[in-house]
């Protein structure tokens, strides 16, 4: 009989009948968990989808030496504080928007500037060495620690904050520009 390391080795090597075994052992159990947290059902299931697409997009990255069951419901507790912060700060944005004085055409303007942004950030974002990129999507789109970082790639905690603080001085360099919503969407998109 397989054994769970053995399922999580399959995985680690792109199998997606592995995938699919971990997906039915632990669906109803994130989904569950994430529910606990905040009761909306339509929401916990995009959250419990973020969560599996992230383990299958970061599958190689899976330490089977340590608990898997640790490391999927760590992933989505991190998702949902994601997913609320940007709940919350998308609220801020349209009640701005909906008090500013000029009305539609301000929401229009700055809904296009915001697209433009993201998409700026983003370009940014790969631009970035890949090592450095490799870092900060750890820490920003997994919510990995620096420490649970520097242990998944075998470098020092310190070496994690300064690349980490490196990007964003790059990001924030190149949005100076568009400074009105730049630090609204940076935070938006990346959490800081």
């Amino acid at each position: 009989m397989e054994t769970d390391n053995d399922i999580l080795y399959r995985l680690k090597r792109g199998d997606q009948d592995a995938f699919e075994v971990i997906f039915w052992k632990y669906n109803a159990k994130i989904h569950n968990f994430i529910m606990s947290i905040i009761y909306d059902k339509s929401m916990a299931q995009d959250i419990t989808q973020s969560v599996f697409l992230s383990i299958w997009e970061h599958r190689d990255q899976i330490d089977i030496s340590k608990s898997f069951s640790s490391y999927i419901f760590t992933i989505a507790q991190n998702q949902v504080y994601r997913h609320t912060e940007r709940a919350l700060l998308s609220y801020k944005y349209e009640e701005h928007v909906k008090k500013s004085p000029i009305g539609i055409e301000v929401g229009v303007e700055d809904n296009i500037d915001y697209q433009f942004l993201e998409r700026l950030i983003w370009e940014l974002i790969d631009q970035l060495p890949s090592s450095r990129k490799e870092i900060f999507m750890l820490s920003r789109k997994q919510g990995l620690s620096n420490k649970e970082i520097a242990n998944r790639l075998s470098i020092s905690e310190k070496t994690v904050e300064t690349q980490i603080t490196r990007s964003i001085h790059y990001l924030k360099k190149h949005l100076k520009p568009h400074v009105a919503l730049a630090g609204l969407l940076l935070f938006y998109l990346v959490g800081f």
